[in-house]
């Protein structure tokens, strides 16, 4: 006779009880229920860890391609603002271009410029651009960059050529050496000591003695002392070809050898040498020849 292993159940405070009975192979079968729900039951519970996790990494992506997202279009909208930039220098530099072409002729034995001005910026063919954001930002770098390589190469050429032309109009003698009243001319004139037409190679300007007298532009003294007919004499070379003499000054406050900037004082007014009275003669040379001084003067 088989054995069979009982089980009692009581139910409730009245003392009932269920009674079951079940055999080997019904504890065997039990138990394989019983393990198999177990491994189902932990593979649920893994497979539920596994997937929650999943979600998560999966929201983590997403904020981070969001934020991702975000830092191309606030990038996008930066190289907007240099693309504007870049075209407002553009636009600068073909007026400056303008303005240096107008004044080409200004320079010794300068002459207007017969080619084309340079022309910068990149061309990008009409294509399929790509339509994530990122490629599309690479390509507008790539034009920004070529860009900026081609405008910077024009700026340094149009640096050098005002920077000629800064030196040449810093040499033009503009400034008035010192104020006071225009008393004689450039030209032909009746001299005041033989009553015979002369030829007058400077400026006269009446100024009272010991008003200050001014250097016209910057340069370096050449000469600096006293003659028979011009007294105190202060000449100063400007570069260039350019030179100006400064005569009958009562005083010198420089030396040959000296440095002086424009409207650096020189020298003083006065009544040293021939002349009639206090006055300042100005003479303009350009070449090692006489020029009207008019012509310079603001």
């Amino acid at each position: 006779m088989r054995k069979r292993l009982t089980f009692s159940v009581r139910f409730g405070a009245e003392g009932r009880f269920w009674e079951f009975r079940i055999g080997r192979r019904g504890l065997v079968a039990t138990a394989g229920v019983l393990a198999l729900f177990f491994v189902l039951a932990t593979q649920f519970i893994y497979d539920y860890r596994e997937n929650l996790w999943k979600v998560r990494e999966l929201g983590s992506l997403r904020h981070r391609v969001s934020e991702q997202n975000l830092t191309l279009y606030n990038l996008y909208a930066k190289f907007e603002s240099l693309e504007t930039e870049v075209e407002r220098i553009r636009t600068l530099d073909a007026r400056v271009r303008s303005l240096v072409s107008i004044n080409e002729a200004l320079l010794p034995g300068g002459r207007k410029n017969s080619g084309g001005t340079g022309i910068g910026g990149a061309e990008t063919p009409e294509s399929a651009a790509a339509t994530r954001l990122d490629s599309l930002l690479d390509l507008r770098f790539d034009r920004l960059k070529e860009s900026i390589l081609v405008d910077g190469k024009n700026l340094e050429v149009i640096y050098e050529k005002l920077d000629v032309r800064r030196t040449f109009f810093e040499s033009l003698p503009s400034l008035w050496p010192t104020r006071g009243l225009l008393t004689s001319g450039f030209g032909v004139r009746v001299s005041p000591f033989t009553d015979t037409k002369v030829f007058h190679h400077g400026l006269d300007i009446d100024a009272p003695k010991g008003s200050p007298v001014r250097a016209a532009a910057g340069g370096k003294v050449i000469r600096c002392g006293f003659e028979s007919l011009y007294g105190n004499i202060v000449v100063v070379d400007h570069g260039n070809g350019y030179r100006t003499f400064y005569a009958h000054l009562s005083e010198r406050t420089v030396e040959a050898g000296d440095t002086v900037q424009r409207g650096d004082v020189i020298g003083k007014v006065g009544v040293s040498g021939r002349t009639t009275g206090p006055h300042l003669h100005y003479e303009v040379h350009v070449n090692g020849l006489p020029v009207n001084p008019i012509r310079f003067m603001n």
